[in-house]
């Protein structure tokens, strides 16, 4: 890894662990706990300064934080009476009503996970900056690549090569459009839809019904994905080769190339192999050898298979979106992470993902890295992914984690008393050394994934 990628790796990390711990850190303020260190890193303390009664800390073991409550630590004697109180740095008694143990369940409850909802907020955010900021990306053809046998789209005629301009009498410039104002249209119950389409420079009208297909609009058509390059991970076979985004692939060690599926079969099944690529740019021709590299990529959440990857994109224009709008994308698009993860945590707890599929932080650091070659935009995208991992992740219901804490107070709801305390310390530490297991086995998978 080159220092590039430590740094991503490193901004990541140290932005979603400040953001978890300063949501434990401002809600149990609020509630009047005393709060004696929040530190970002474990293990001794490499800087610290107090600040109002609360030490801030960069320790030394990065993979986390923590903060530091009163309530929660060892006491002290108290030499004129012989009770046992807290005491803060500067030897001074911390009243008990400050401890997090005096508080109430609910405001114990709302300190515990306010860490996991400011993960969740900070993807949302984060989300919601990208499509405001960038705008969302828009496929910029409206030309017809596949048409599914037996589908809507082949009973109203449509065929490869086809270009859709307009739906429901409305012009149309890109696929997004064509497919807003078609959902549109069925959701309305304006079926049959008009569509109009140009078939070798002849224009043509026919009609479609979109069928409902899982609960989604289904139309069994998919655009022509042209051969134009997109955004290029820096580094990769293809930027190297001198592709940048907007060239067009003519073609592929002579055979010409006519969409994007033709190019990714050529590359995917030639990894290691050199390819003789040849595109315009500017009217100009250009020629380069490139090798693709092999990866491996997800068949399930069991298997994977090796492919050759040069590393660019289809082609993207972006939209601007007004802020409205952006909330919406950007809430959408953090849901989708949810469920996915949540998805995947499920199917790994029943046993139907393979180990490797588990990275710990060894392989995240090399995925910060990774994203941050694509562009910055990538690496706030994998920031949002990391945060509502840690978001799930917290909300198990491991003794150690803020998901067991959660289990403890939602049992002193229900019955109205506290658990056993030592019930509830032998369960922490279980957790805890559970919890150090499974790290150990996640960075030797890590280490023996990396080193193969």
């Amino acid at each position: 890894m080159n220092l590039e990628q430590i740094l991503a790796f490193l901004f990541v990390l140290g932005v979603v662990v400040v953001i978890h711990e300063g949501g434990h850190f401002l809600v149990a303020k609020s509630v009047g706990i005393y709060v004696k260190t929040f530190s970002v890193g474990f293990g001794p303390k490499l800087l610290r300064r107090r600040i109002g009664g609360t030490e801030y800390a960069l320790s030394a073991v990065p993979f986390g934080g923590y903060v530091k409550m009163a309530g929660e630590g060892v006491m002290e004697d108290l030499q004129d009476t012989g009770a046992q109180a807290e005491v803060d740095s500067e030897g001074e008694v911390i009243p008990e009503e400050q401890y997090f143990s005096s508080k109430g369940p609910w405001q114990r409850m709302a300190v515990v996970v306010a860490g996991p909802l400011a993960n969740l907020l900070l993807a949302l955010v984060v989300t919601i900056g990208l499509a405001w900021i960038q705008g969302v990306p828009t496929i910029p053809v409206t030309e017809v690549g596949m048409v599914e046998e037996g589908s809507p789209a082949a009973e109203a005629g449509l065929q490869r090569g086809d270009r859709i301009v307009e739906v429901a009498g409305q012009p149309v410039h890109s696929w997004d459009e064509f497919l807003e104002i078609l959902v549109k249209e069925a959701r309305e119950g304006h079926t049959p839809v008009e569509l109009a389409y140009e078939r070798d420079g002849e224009r043509r009208e026919t009609t479609v019904t979109p069928a409902k297909k899982g609960g989604h609009w289904y139309l069994g058509v998919d655009y022509l994905h042209d051969t134009r390059v997109g955004n290029l991970k820096k580094n990769g076979p293809a930027y190297r080769a001198g592709l940048r985004r907007g060239d067009v692939i003519v073609s592929i060690e002579g055979e010409p190339m006519h969409d994007y599926q033709q190019i990714a079969r050529i590359v995917n099944e030639n990894a290691g192999k050199p390819l003789e690529i040849v595109w315009m740019r500017n009217g100009e021709s250009y020629r380069a050898t490139v090798v693709p590299e092999e990866a491996e990529v997800p068949v399930d959440y069991k298997t994977v298979k090796k492919v050759g990857r040069i590393y660019y994109e289809p082609y993207r224009e972006y939209r601007p979106v007004s802020f409205v709008e952006a909330i919406k994308l950007g809430s959408q698009a953090t849901w989708r992470i949810v469920d996915q993860t949540a998805t995947f945590l499920a199917v790994l707890v029943r046993g139907g993902a393979s180990r490797d599929a588990v990275s710990g932080p060894v392989r995240i650091a090399q995925f910060a890295g990774q994203m941050v070659e694509w562009g910055f935009s990538y690496l706030l995208g994998f920031l949002a992914l990391f945060s509502v991992n840690l978001f799930l992740l917290n909300l198990l219901p491991i003794p150690v984690l803020d998901g067991g804490h959660a289990v403890f107070i939602t049992y002193e709801l229900i019955t109205r008393r506290k658990p056993d305390e030592k019930v509830q310390m032998v369960a922490t530490q279980v957790g805890f050394v559970l919890l150090l297991l499974l790290m150990a086995f996640v960075i030797t998978m890590d280490v023996i994934k990396v080193a193969s």
